[in-house]
């Protein structure tokens, strides 16, 4: 089957998308579209293609193109297709983008989340989902969601629901379960975005160590734009305990690792999430996690984590973490039950769903 994978959206640098694509696509059969060193589309065999992402264009429209996943307006794809004599029978993309220019062909893209319309970033952001994104769907097949929740948005959005597949992500499951707490220390990987709630996390925080005196962990926060928020690091000097949290940019995929390993729980405050993929990583570690009552969270993690209200959520938040620092039992048992769930989805069974769909709209 002649099938294209559009991967003009890829961008170089540590992102969600980049680690959906290094981790699914190798299972997905077909040529790569993407940009090369000089910023010119090209096609890849899928023998040829690496996992190194594409690096930035030399040229400064293409750049800006690129960081703004607009990157198909600025090549002549039609004719790129036609001179190396390949008509795609379908088009497949893990993100969020129609190749606009095809809409005779059937297209399967990839919504990871809708976060943009209820929590944005920037302005700029909340325009392209609810304005320009529309343009992307109407030329869409087939939409794949990665959550019920997402799907869901979906059709309040408009999108008709026989348009639209749940395709959860997965996990590879390569290491032997954490047998114990290595420490009494709470992991956090966020980016210091508005869904993130990193704000409220660190009230939360605040009232664990003045209603717990006798924990003395560590929250360690990793991700962008975090250590560098004046904001963050004035609510970290009037913690109770201020040396109890560590703002952290950046780490390599070994250091966070161990980083996850050594804690006690991953948490999660989070307003709103498509899917909220480190939960599920660290559940393939046998790392409990200490999760925000939204439902994302709820819909795979009901059973297998521990929650704590979005709103005022504070007390709830001590008390769930009490419960882990003193309940050995519980620690163990939220272990077992997550690593279960890790298990169940499986990458292999996530790029099989997706196979399966890219082969009926043929």
């Amino acid at each position: 089957m002649n099938q294209v994978i559009n991967l003009l959206s890829w961008q170089p640098g540590p992102s969600g998308f980049c680690s959906y694509v290094q981790r699914v696509i190798p299972g997905i059969p077909g040529t790569r579209l993407q940009l090369n060193s000089q910023g010119q589309a090209c096609l890849i065999s899928a023998d040829q293609w690496t996992l190194q992402a594409p690096p930035s264009p030399p040229g400064r429209l293409m750049r800006l193109l690129q960081r703004n996943a607009m990157v198909q307006h600025g090549q002549r794809l039609k004719h790129l297709l036609s001179s190396a004599d390949l008509l795609p029978e379908v088009i497949y993309s893990p993100f969020f983008d129609s190749l606009l220019g095809f809409p005779q062909i059937p297209q399967l893209i990839t919504c990871h989340d809708l976060t943009p319309l209820s929590h944005p970033n920037t302005r700029k952001a909340w325009i392209k989902y609810r304005f320009w994104q529309p343009r992307h769907l109407a030329c869409a097949t087939r939409i794949v969601a990665i959550s019920r929740h997402v799907a869901d948005q979906l059709t309040e959005f408009g999108v008709s629901a026989d348009r639209v597949v749940v395709v959860p992500n997965g996990i590879e499951v390569v290491r032997p379960p954490v047998p114990a707490p290595a420490s009494e220390d709470l992991l956090v990987i966020a980016r210091n975005d508005a869904n993130k709630n990193i704000v409220g996390l660190l009230r939360a925080l605040a009232t664990a160590q003045q209603r717990l005196p006798n924990w003395r962990g560590k929250m360690r926060i990793v991700g962008r734009g975090i250590n560098n928020s004046a904001q963050l690091q004035a609510m970290r000097r009037l913690l109770p305990r201020p040396e109890g949290l560590e703002l952290i940019h950046q780490l390599d995929s070994s250091q966070l690792m161990a980083l996850l390993r050594s804690s006690l729980a991953l948490v999660s405050a989070s307003l709103e999430e498509g899917f909220d993929y480190p939960v599920l990583e660290a559940k393939a570690e046998g790392i409990p996690t200490l999760l925000s009552h939204i439902p994302v969270h709820v819909e795979f993690h009901a059973g297998s984590s521990l929650f704590f209200p979005v709103e005022s959520g504070e007390e709830h938040f001590a008390i769930e973490l009490s419960r882990l620092l003193t309940d050995s039992r519980l620690w163990w048992d939220l272990s077992a039950s997550g690593r279960e769930l890790a298990l169940s989805l499986s990458l292999t069974r996530q790029q099989h769903l997706l196979n399966t769909h890219i082969a009926q709209l043929r």
